[in-house]
C-alpha cells in the first residue's frame, strides 16, 4: 500500500468509527434516561426497587467510557499506534456490542422495537468496520518509521 493512500484509509476508520459512535450515542442515551425513569424500578426486587436504576446508570458509565476509549485509541499520533492499542479498541467494542446482540440467542432478550435495532445495527457495522480497517495503521514498525 503506497504511503498517499494511508492517510486516506486512516481518516476513512475514524469517519466510520465516528459514525458508529454516533449511533450508539442514541443507545447510551436512552441507558441514562432509564437510571432515572421511576416507571423503570422493580418494586418487588429484594435489592430494592431503585437497583435496576443503578444498572442503568452504571451501564450508561459503561458505555461512555468504552466509546471514549474507543475514540481514543483511533486517535491516537502515529508513533503511539501500536498493536496493543488496536487491540484493546477491537477488544472493547466486541464486549461492548456483544452486549447488545447476546442478549437475544442467549436470553431471547431483544431490542424494544426495529428503530432500536437498526440504530444498534448500524453502529455496530460502522465501528466495527472503522476499527478492522484501522487494523494496518496499528504496526510499531510504520510507528518507528514516521
Amino acid at each position: 500500500m503506497s504511503q498517499r493512500s494511508k492517510p486516506i484509509i486512516l481518516r476513512l476508520s475514524r469517519v466510520l468509527l465516528c459514525l458508529g459512535v454516533g449511533f450508539s450515542a442514541v443507545s447510551i442515551y436512552q441507558t441514562l434516561v432509564l437510571a432515572f425513569d421511576p416507571a423503570f424500578q422493580a418494586p418487588a426486587l429484594p435489592l430494592g426497587p431503585r437497583h435496576t436504576n443503578y444498572h442503568a446508570f452504571r451501564g450508561f458509565t459503561l458505555a461512555f467510557g468504552t466509546v471514549v476509549i474507543m475514540l481514543f485509541v483511533m486517535f491516537q499520533p502515529a508513533q503511539r499506534r501500536q498493536p496493543v492499542l488496536w487491540t484493546i479498541m477491537l477488544l472493547s467494542a466486541l464486549f461492548y456490542y456483544g452486549g447488545w446482540w447476546l442478549p437475544w440467542p442467549l436470553l431471547g432478550l431483544h431490542t424494544p422495537n426495529l428503530a432500536a435495532g437498526v440504530d444498534h445495527g448500524l453502529a455496530t457495522f460502522f465501528s466495527l468496520a472503522g476499527i478492522l480497517l484501522a487494523r494496518g495503521e496499528f504496526n510499531v514498525r510504520d510507528c518507528q518509521e514516521r
